[in-house]
């Protein structure tokens, strides 16, 4: 499966209410993502993808950019 960093943008701006939404954003900082907005997230994209973030990889996830290499490394897109 091809994933397209913008559709892991327009899925994170949604959950937001946000309309613009870029790889450099911070989810908490600059979005203002709380703990809930960031499980919410992350689930929709496991279930959207097929996929499953280690626990321990959560904790890497700052930016909308690294959501969207972790997402790509297991789905084979990079």
């Amino acid at each position: 499966m091809t994933v397209d960093p913008a559709e892991i943008e327009a899925l994170i701006g949604l959950q937001l209410g946000r309309e613009q939404v870029i790889p450099g954003d911070r989810l908490v900082e600059d979005l203002g993502a709380e703990s809930g907005d960031f499980v919410t997230i992350i689930a929709v994209v496991e279930e959207r993808y097929g996929i499953v973030i280690d626990e321990m990889e959560l904790a890497d996830i700052v930016t909308v950019g690294d959501l969207y290499q972790i997402v790509a490394a297991r789905t084979g897109s990079r």
